[in-house]
């Protein structure tokens, strides 16, 4: 929440001078373009494989469509969610507005499926498909979890990042 200049639980926009850094003319070897660690915004109970892959800066919060304008403001590189508890229509108009500034919304399991070194067009959400099985409401469901991002480089870093953190949890079970 924001009024007057004064954020309440709110990350603040100190934290992602790094991905700013990232736009800028000129700057082609920044440490932020490689950098490992990440600003994320996730929900309070999301899986610790996927808060391993990120760096210290997390915040946690409420709401599919808080999380994904703190990555339209700049306030975080990525928002991450791994589980099927949002429903599309919650992140389509941020979407829309990170596809016009050159990022967007991504189907979190798509994007670990494929193979990056294809260079196949990312798997943006669609609104107009509904899932197959599930009935009711469940038919608009983010079944696959999301990630929702501002640079196609910090999100390849990210999936990089959590593809390790994800194969030794994947060969002890």
């Amino acid at each position: 929440l924001s009024y007057m200049g004064t954020n309440i639980d709110s990350p603040q926009h100190a934290t992602s001078e790094r991905s700013g850094s990232e736009t800028q003319p000129g700057n082609t070897g920044s440490e932020a373009e490689f950098s490992p660690h990440f600003s994320a915004v996730i929900t309070t109970s999301e899986k610790e494989t996927i808060k391993a892959a990120l760096s210290h800066v997390i915040f946690g919060a409420a709401g599919a469509g808080y999380k994904s304008l703190c990555v339209v403001q700049g306030l975080v590189d990525i928002y991450i969610f791994s589980e099927d508890t949002t429903f599309k229509r919650d992140s389509c108009a941020a979407h829309a507005t990170l596809r016009a500034m050159g990022g967007g919304i991504v189907d979190l399991k798509e994007c670990l499926e494929r193979n990056p070194e294809m260079e196949l067009d990312l798997p943006q959400l669609v609104y107009h498909v509904e899932n197959k099985g599930p009935t009711g409401v469940d038919r608009w469901a983010t079944k696959r979890g999301l990630i929702a991002y501002r640079s196609r480089k910090r999100l390849e870093t990210f999936l990089s990042l959590l593809i390790q953190n994800l194969e030794p949890a994947e060969t002890e079970t």
